[in-house]
């Protein structure tokens, strides 16, 4: 393990100094030597192999127990001289290397082995500390490789012993040298191995290691073959600097992102390639930075996995760190508040509920448009903090109308599938509902239509919503998962169609008969639609036509602030308290659909959703004929050539379960049988999809089945992501801004809730208020707080543990983690991730 160490000194030795060397090697233990006081204290020492005789103490209590019990007999006496508190200073001062001392010794483990060890003491030259403070690394010398001649730590140190390559700070001191003489015509990648956490869950940590061992191969032989450098930060992030070439850096791609394909999936899993280009007035530091942010970039797209960093990123980083600066402080000063769009029925023009809808309205009166601000709260993981915000507002305002003596309508509020993952949103809008004393209908719930494919964890909350009373909403159906197998199984109670479907430019009937489809599965099922986004009487009397009851949209009313909202429904004339209704005139038969005069092709289609009909015989599955929506599903121009053998496209580890897929839809020919399989594209990458199959008959020619398939590859990938956050995230996740010298911290998860016995908004407090420090040991606060004070730059790896107080008295060993970036505009410093992770 690699530790990083920043210490409280101003004047921080360059990356190149031996202090340096040290900090950020694989050392087993750090002490720090207090010649004044004659203290010692013991910084890290690694967990498990070590035996102590104190953490800490006088020189006296630690060095006599551990000569007496842990240095080897005829080492002693090298040991005691060593470390020799009254000579200490003059031996550090008259040394070859000033303040630089190093020693060996025979030193016993926890399992009574004994291991040469090497030891070296640095003094105020090297570290930039006080005089009277010396700090004393300890290396397992039986796992290191040999030193240099000056007995400094050798080039081992510097590298990691799993992928072969220079770490951090080594990489950045030697890249400047290469720099001094190639100042253009180079660049920096920072390659990122997406998902890899979820690589290790899938295929196992070994599996994991011999990646990262390939790919540091494939950049160490990158290195031998063009004069450049390799670096490896930790965990998946690799960087190289490398002569600029684009042929070049798009091969190094290929073969990286093969090295990951020979596990038999790249689903997920695949490289991003940020680059930057050297120059003569940016450091290092600086080109690694604009290629981490290109590689961000990269990661938003499948297709273009390798991206050039481009000045134009930095404005975008800029104005989102500006936007969540701005959030922030609106969240305090109350510059956030909701509007209405009132929901009506058609036939009566009557208002049967609204919609509450985000707005930003700033001290000087401008509007932010929730187009700015939403995707960004969503990017960086704020959306529920202001959706709660939001839902709580609405709570407030329906208990007011009640308690100034009017009818209450139904009001929407919008919960995100991040909502769903971050609480437990179920139970947060219960406790609304008893804070504000109200009945469950005046409050509905709306959740995208793409929250619902393939989630088990949005299903379960619609679910408990239902049984708790909450009317539920699916919104924006029909924008792309759609299908009458999907409206079957849906658990709502409203469906909300988007009227853009009616203006879709010179294809106006496909649009109509889209909408025509979605309308008519609805009647199928018995469910209540609204259509909103509704701008007109032609679009209104084609609705009513249809048989649509319900609209929202400006042909109605625009969205309006409360004051107007109330002034609207305070007229009993203008209100239909009724709520959705679905009245079923006669009986559906499934039959109708085959009946072309009453749907198209177009619209059969729509409704069926991407199908094909199968024929098995033995491990042989033949696709016989497929509508053109299976086709447009598959993507790829000659699929039709690939239509016989099925099978042969199947990831070999899914063909098991294609099998035991058909088996279960001959047992259960009414229900059929589901499940997701992965299939190689025509390209070798690796899709997922949903497959379902009904069968349908058996002679001896085999057997024949219907079945329908999605792509949900980019859904599946996203699911296991945030359920696997769950599982793999036991820490507290703190943002953490300096803001007009005032420290502001935020806490965006909090994993560690029940040790420490605090909820997260106690949590919160505590940090803001400056509480939380009496929680820590007092010998540690200090050193704590300089490390976050010089935390500005990138800290990949855990500090040392220290000591936390739990709320039941309990003593925690914890460590603490950085990320930073710098907003150029207004010279502030936002340490933008604090992670608390316990060791105990």
């Amino acid at each position: 393990m690699v530790s990083e160490i920043k210490f409280a000194s101003p004047d921080l030795p360059q990356p190149d100094t031996l202090f340096m060397k040290l900090a950020l090697a694989p050392y087993d233990g750090l002490l720090e030597l207090d010649l004044k006081h004659r203290l010692i204290r013991t910084v890290r020492l690694t967990e498990g192999k070590y035996t102590v005789a104190a953490k800490k103490g006088t020189f006296e209590e630690v060095f006599r127990g551990s000569t007496e019990f842990l240095v080897y007999p005829d080492d002693r006496e090298t040991y005691l001289r060593f470390f020799d508190s009254d000579t200490l200073l003059q031996r550090l001062h008259e040394a070859e290397t000033p303040d630089f001392l190093h020693t060996r010794y025979r030193y016993r483990l926890l399992n009574g082995a004994w291991h040469w060890v090497e030891v070296y003491l640095l003094g105020a030259a090297q570290t930039g500390e006080p005089e009277h403070i010396v700090y004393s690394f300890l290396f397992d010398a039986d796992e290191q490789a040999g030193d240099t001649e000056d007995g400094a730590p050798g080039e081992s140190i510097l590298r990691s012993e799993l992928t072969g390559l220079l770490w951090e700070r080594p990489f950045f001191a030697r890249a400047r040298e290469i720099l001094r003489e190639h100042a253009e015509g180079w660049c920096v990648i920072s390659i990122d191995l997406e998902h890899f956490k979820l690589f290790n869950e899938w295929y196992g940590r070994e599996q994991g290691d011999q990646l990262l061992a390939q790919v540091g191969a494939r950049l160490t032989r990158a290195e031998a073959e063009s004069g450049g450098l390799a670096c490896y930060f930790g965990q998946d992030d690799f960087a190289l600097l490398y002569p600029y070439d684009e042929r070049r850096v798009e091969l190094l791609y290929e073969q990286i992102h093969g090295l990951i394909v020979q596990f038999g999936t790249s689903v997920g899993f695949l490289p991003a390639f940020g680059v930057c280009l050297t120059d003569n007035s940016s450091t290092i530091e600086q080109i690694y930075d604009r290629a981490s942010m290109a590689t961000v970039r990269a990661k938003s797209s499948y297709h273009s996995r390798v991206r050039v960093f481009d000045p134009l990123m930095y404005e975008k980083a800029d104005w989102d760190y500006h936007i969540l600066s701005d959030f922030q402080k609106a969240m305090k000063d109350h510059e956030l508040s909701f509007y209405l769009q009132p929901q009506c029925q058609i036939a009566t023009e009557r208002v049967v509920g609204a919609e509450s809808l985000v707005r930003w309205k700033k001290a000087d009166g401008k509007m932010v448009s929730p187009g700015v601000f939403i995707p960004v709260l969503e990017e960086y993981g704020f959306v529920t903090d202001l959706d709660k915000f939001v839902w709580e507002e609405v709570c407030k305002w329906q208990r007011m109308w009640i308690d100034s003596g009017h009818t209450p309508l139904p009001i929407s509020v919008n919960v995100s599938q991040i909502d769903i993952f971050t609480i437990d949103v179920p139970a947060f809008l219960e406790e609304m509902l008893k804070k504000y004393d109200l009945p469950v209908e005046v409050i509905k719930v709306e959740i995208t239509e793409s929250a619902y494919v393939d989630n088990g964890a949005v299903a379960d909350a619609v679910k408990r919503l239902r049984e708790k009373g909450f009317l539920v909403l699916m919104d924006d159906f029909g924008s792309g998962y759609s299908s009458l197998n999907m409206l079957r199984n849906l658990n709502v109670d409203v469906i909300k169609l988007d009227a853009q479907f009616l203006r879709m430019g010179g294809d106006d009937r496909k649009g109509i008969q889209i909408v025509e489809s979605i309308v008519n599965m609805a009647k199928t099922m018995g469910v209540p639609i609204i259509v909103e986004g509704v701008e007109t009487q032609q679009e209104t009397e084609f609705l009513s036509g249809l048989g649509c009851r319900y609209v929202q949209g400006y042909y109605f009313y625009r969205p309006m602030p409360q004051e107007e909202f109330q002034a609207l429904i305070a007229d009993p004339e203008h209100i239909d308290t009724s709520g959705f209704l679905f009245e079923a005139k006669d009986q559906f038969h499934t039959r109708e659909f085959l009946d072309q005069n009453v749907f198209s092709d177009a619209m059969l289609n729509n409704i069926l959703g991407p199908i094909a009909f199968f024929s098995q015989h033995g491990e042989e599955l033949d696709v016989v004929r497929f509508n053109r929506q299976l086709l447009d599903e598959v993507d790829s121009p000659v699929f039709q050539d690939y239509t016989k053998s099925i099978q042969r496209l199947v990831v070999q580890e899914d063909l098991p379960r294609l099998y035991e897929l058909l088996d279960h839809a001959l047992i259960d020919p009414l229900g059929g049988a589901s499940a997701v399989i992965r299939f190689q594209r025509l390209s070798g990458r690796i899709s997922q999809f949903r497959v379902q199959f009904f069968f349908l008959e058996e002679d001896d020619n085999g057997r024949r089945f219907y079945g329908s398939a999605r792509d949900v590859t980019q859904l599946t990938c996203l699911n296991e992501q945030m359920s696997l956050l769950t599982q793999f995230t036991p820490d507290s996740v703190v943002l953490l801004r300096n803001l007009g010298g005032e420290l502001c911290f935020q806490v965006a998860a909090h994993g560690l809730e029940q040790r420490l016995g605090l909820d997260r908004a106690a949590f919160e407090r505590e940090l803001c208020s400056g509480a939380f420090r009496e929680r820590l040991d007092p010998g540690e606060r200090e050193q704590l707080l300089q490390l976050i004070v010089n935390s500005g730059m990138r800290m990949d790896a855990f500090s040392p543990p220290f000591r936390v107080t739990a709320a039941d008295g309990t003593e925690l060993s914890m460590r603490v983690r950085f990320d930073s970036v710098h907003d150029r505009a207004s010279g502030v410093e936002y340490i933008m991730l604090l992670r608390l992770s316990t060791s105990s």
